[in-house]
Formats: C-alpha cells, sequence, structure tokens
C-alpha cells in the first residue's frame, strides 16, 4: 500500500492535515495498524515484530480524531524506543518520553491542533505520563471534541451515587483518594480504586 492509499484510509480517523505525517511512519516503520473494539483499560497499545513481521500498533475505534492522533503518536514513541534499545530501558522512562516528544513535534501547528489542544499537549509533553488517559487536562480538553458520547467520567458522579462502566458493571462511589474513587461494586460488595478519569454513566434507580 503506498502513501496516497493510506492516507485515504487514515484520514477517516485523524485531524485533517495530519494523515500524511502518519502515513510517512508507517511506511517509514513498516507499521501493521488494527483498529478495535473500545477496549476499558487502554486507548492503543504497541507490540514488538516478530522474526519476519511488522511492527504492530492498535487502537480503540471509538477515538475522536484528535484522541486518536495523540494515542497512535504514544505508540510510534514505543515503537522507536524499542528500535533503538530492544527493550533494554523502561517502557515509559526518560528514552520514551524523548522519542514522544520528538515523533509529535511534526503536527505541532494549529492547522492541525485547535488552540485549546495545542496547548493541553504542548505542556503534557514536558514530562509525558505513561498514558495520556492519566493527563486530566489532556483528557478534559480531548473530551470536548466527542461526537454523541453518552459517557462522563467518574470524578463528574456525586459521591453516594450509582454509575455503570463500559464493561456493564455497576459501582457505587464513595470518597476520593487522590485520584481514584473509592468505589463499591454492587454485584460482589467489593472494593476498588477507580480512576477518576475512567468512563462511565449514571444508573438510574
Amino acid at each position: 500500500m503506498n502513501s496516497q492509499q493510506l492516507q485515504v484510509i487514515l484520514a477517516k480517523y485523524l485531524p485533517k492535515g495530519s494523515e500524511e505525517y502518519a502515513a510517512e511512519l508507517m511506511l517509514q516503520y513498516k507499521i501493521q495498524l488494527k483498529i478495535k473494539k473500545p477496549r476499558l483499560s487502554k486507548l492503543g497499545d504497541y507490540r514488538p515484530p516478530k522474526p519476519g513481521e511488522a511492527h504492530r500498533i492498535s487502537l480503540n475505534k471509538d477515538l475522536n480524531p484528535y484522541a486518536f492522533l495523540v494515542t497512535f503518536l504514544h505508540e510510534v514513541a514505543h515503537l522507536v524506543n524499542f528500535e533503538e534499545f530492544k527493550g533494554r530501558v523502561a517502557p515509559h522512562g526518560a528514552e520514551w518520553k524523548s522519542h514522544f516528544q520528538q515523533v509529535s513535534v511534526p503536527i505541532f501547528n494549529q492547522e492541525i491542533l485547535p488552540t485549546d489542544i495545542y496547548l493541553a499537549l504542548l505542556n503534557y509533553l514536558k514530562n509525558p505520563k505513561a498514558s495520556s488517559c492519566t493527563d486530566a487536562n489532556l483528557v478534559r480538553t480531548l473530551r470536548r471534541y466527542d461526537l454523541d458520547n453518552p459517557w462522563i467520567l467518574v470524578e463528574e458522579i456525586g459521591v453516594g451515587l450509582l454509575f455503570e462502566t463500559q464493561d456493564g458493571r455497576q459501582f457505587r462511589k464513595l470518597e476520593r483518594m487522590r485520584t481514584r474513587f473509592r468505589c463499591k461494586e454492587e454485584a460482589t460488595g467489593r472494593i476498588y480504586l477507580v480512576p477518576g478519569l475512567m468512563n462511565c454513566k449514571p444508573v438510574v434507580n
């Protein structure tokens, strides 16, 4: 598949103007990209190639274009990190952070990114965390561009109220514990620490 063909496919998922760069990365690193059903625990992942196979990146299909782009670059940074160090460094250490910053440079213009996302991503990339979905400001900014999203964040649910997660489990929200909340699962009575930035929807009794 050539660059033009890839760009046509990628344009369905990415912000206008970023598909050419994404196609270049895919061809340069021989990336096999898979679009997956939404996963509760991750937005995307990277898997190193087996002998004779391609690098593999998977991304959730429900991501809005800007979240798709950020997640794609996050995983490409893992790929570049693997190419250089072959797993000899921490997955989200200083080397990965540097690679994430480097692969993000070409999309840093406001013809591709709205001002609010540009600023949120710029701030995030000063010291990237293991997952972009743990950066509260970036998550909230990216969510503004979701279309017809029935989900809200756990942090937006009132204390004592019932909510349902994307995998269909129901929890009652208890007290805050830093960035997480103690929540009791209705079916089992077990207590879990649930991220405040996790998607959920209220359950009306």
